[in-house]
């Protein structure tokens, strides 16, 4: 790498980035509006910094959208697999419409949501289930579980994970030492996190040690910031006998993964499941569902 010639690199890039922005006066125009009631016109941080130029979307069909200039573009993160059912799927518009219609919210149990925990009850080999509104809640709705029973403090996650908003999640490797990746955060949250390395048993040990971790958090396989790490053979087994070992809970998130097939990828790789595995990315958050956590205390994976 070190031959490239950046500056021609940044030249080029800079070109491109010109012509894009040229192309789409409709976004342009709209990130100047959007400015005025967002901060840097979009209604969620990471819009801004991951993209050097937003653009506004129009309408979706199937495997991709359209933005408000009629680029289209095919929708490779699947909206973050949100949509992996395709965009304004036939069969999914025509059930939100009709729940629409018989209204979304009412703070009480329906019908539905006892159809859709025997559904997920007889895919998974879980059989209690709760619903909360993000993979953000279901994670910490997790972490304070694990703490109510075991006692313990210390959450245990793998360097590269994203898991959600929480304050344990934004925390990460760096120079050797657990330290805040975002700003804001209580000064004490890095004693309650340790970071261990994915596919590593011996950083594991190391980390569960003190005997004081109340859960290890982790997905099937790494994605987000590490792009995705499979897990090596073996792996999963020295998970589950190392956290058994140190009285410690296990929870797999598998918001990115459990489209990867029957049971989930954890299910469909290794046969071995925690009990508390946590899923995100229903069709709609206008229906109030997008997240689903299992079971009561009795259900954690030790």
């Amino acid at each position: 790498m070190g031959d490239l010639d950046r500056a021609r690199i940044g030249e080029l890039y800079g070109g491109e980035l010109a012509r894009f922005r040229q192309a789409r006066p409709r976004s342009l125009a709209m990130i100047g509006r959007a400015r005025a009631v967002m901060p840097n016109g979009v209604p969620m941080a990471w819009m801004a910094s991951d993209n050097d130029q937003p653009v506004y979307i129009d309408h979706g069909l199937g495997p991709g959208f359209t933005d408000i200039d009629g680029f289209s573009y095919v929708d490779f993160n699947a909206s973050d697999l949100a949509m992996f059912c395709g965009h304004a799927n036939p069969a999914i518009v025509a059930a939100v419409q009709a729940q629409v219609a018989r209204s979304t919210q009412f703070l009480l149990p329906t019908q539905a949501s006892v159809e859709v925990a025997e559904e997920l009850a007889r895919r998974y080999p879980v059989p209690q289930w709760q619903f909360t509104l993000s993979a953000t809640q279901a994670n910490t709705e997790a972490i304070r579980l694990a703490r109510a029973v075991t006692g313990r403090d210390v959450v245990v996650l793998f360097q590269g994970h994203y898991h959600g908003h929480f304050e344990e999640g934004l925390v990460d490797l760096a120079d050797g030492r657990a330290v805040p990746v975002q700003r804001g955060l209580s000064k004490g949250v890095t004693g309650r996190v340790r970071i261990a390395q994915f596919n590593d048993p011996g950083t594991l040990r190391t980390a569960l040690g003190p005997g004081d971790v109340a859960l290890v958090l982790t997905e099937p396989a790494m994605t987000n910031y590490v792009h995705l790490l499979l897990p090596e053979p073996g792996w999963h087994q020295a998970l589950r006998e190392l956290t058994r070992q140190h009285g410690t809970l296990l929870a797999i998130d598998e918001t990115h993964t459990h489209v990867t097939g029957p049971g989930g990828a954890r299910s469909a790789g290794t046969g071995i499941w925690p009990r508390r595995p946590s899923w995100a990315r229903c069709s709609s958050s206008a229906t109030g569902v997008s997240q689903r956590w299992p079971g009561p205390p009795s259900g954690c994976g030790r």
